[in-house]
């Protein structure tokens, strides 16, 4: 079982990481200059990445990467349960309720993003 867990892990790594890189190369160019270089870039680009100028396609391709990198800690936390190792496996369940939280909170930005591109009904006028 502990095998099964650490290849759906690897899966949702792989996939989560080729995902979060295509955004990251999409919007790299679009940060303000003090945010273009390597190490300042990786801080900011969760913020960059979801504000209302980057465009939804992206904001939900990073959002999927997100959920994707909680899989993968959940993955992993079952993985280390299911091998006996509680105290590791207890540390990874609390790296996953941490994603977890990020990526809903990444994801109601996205919804906000979202939302703020359609029109209200009642601005149809009389």
């Amino acid at each position: 079982m502990a095998a099964l867990f650490a290849i759906l892990s690897g899966i949702a790594m792989i996939w989560s990481a080729i995902r979060y890189q295509i955004v990251y190369n999409s919007v790299i160019d679009t940060f303000p200059p003090q945010f273009q270089d390597d190490l300042t870039s990786r801080y900011a680009f969760p913020v960059l990445a979801l504000r209302a100028s980057t465009p939804l396609p992206l904001q939900a391709e990073y959002v999927k990467a997100s959920w994707g990198g909680c899989v993968a800690f959940l993955c992993i936390s079952l993985c280390f349960f299911s091998l006996g190792e509680l105290i590791v496996g207890c540390l990874g369940l609390v790296v996953f309720l941490v994603s977890i939280f990020s990526a809903i909170k990444s994801w109601k930005t996205y919804k906000e993003n979202c939302n703020r591109g359609t029109p209200d009904e009642d601005d149809d006028g009389p």
